[in-house]
């Protein structure tokens, strides 16, 4: 059986992720900050949990051993990210906005990194970056430091180019814009008719997993699939 894992699994498009993969035939590695909620997600799916801090360099170590005792990894999708909410750049003191670096940026850099040669060994796998189009849009934002880090994963993923390049691996990017989450509804029910009539129609998260696996499936190495709702 395939293995794949999934950071950010405990909740939110990362428990979406895992239960497609595993409802296309995959055995999935739920990583998560959260041990309860990935204990819960590999429940869910019939997977394995495993208690992960993707900006620890030791834990994402740990984490890749771990699927290559599985027998893999085939796939990674790299999903866990965000950005707590609060003061944030240019107001933000600099350890905080480098956390917002590192979550969404280095940490994926750093798992694709690793995935790379025991995906070599199994004759190349897929890696599906999640960006935002945060890091694709040319207006304000909230978080600057976010929207740069998902700019930035968005240009890693492009850069890496072909599969030849990197061990027979594709790495591929969705950059999806406002999911159709338990978030995203609190935050639009909470705006005024008028923000509301303005606000970018939520994705169905069910789109967003279908996206994804298309990428797993047939996406060419460096390619980004922007998403937008209907």
């Amino acid at each position: 059986m395939n293995i794949a894992i999934v950071t950010g699994a405990g909740s939110g498009l990362g428990r979406f992720l895992a239960a497609g993969l595993a409802e296309d035939g995959l055995h999935v590695i739920a990583a998560d900050v959260d041990a309860a909620a990935a204990a819960e997600t590999a429940r869910l799916t019939g997977g394995t949990a495993v208690r992960c801090d993707v900006t620890s360099r030791a834990e994402a170590e740990a984490l890749i051993a771990r699927a290559v005792e599985a027998g893999g990894p085939h796939v990674l999708i790299n999903n866990a990210g965000g950005w707590t909410p609060g003061v944030q750049f240019p107001d933000a003191e600099p350890e905080a906005w480098g956390r917002t670096l590192d979550l969404n940026l280095r940490a994926p850099m750093h798992l694709t990194q690793l995935a790379l040669a025991p995906m070599a060994r199994l004759g190349g796998g897929a890696i599906v970056n999640i960006a935002s189009s945060a890091g694709s849009e040319e207006t304000p934002y909230g978080s600057p430091e976010y929207g740069a880090a998902k700019a930035g994963l968005i240009r890693f993923t492009t850069a890496l180019g072909a599969p030849d390049r990197i061990g027979g691996t594709r790495v591929t990017c969705l950059v999806p814009n406002w999911i159709g989450l338990d978030r995203a509804h609190a935050e639009l029910a909470a705006m005024s008719p008028e923000e509301r009539a303005q606000a970018a129609p939520l994705i169905p998260p069910s789109k967003v997993v279908a996206a994804a696996l298309g990428l797993l499936r047939a996406g060419a190495g460096g390619t980004v699939l922007e998403l937008v709702g209907a």
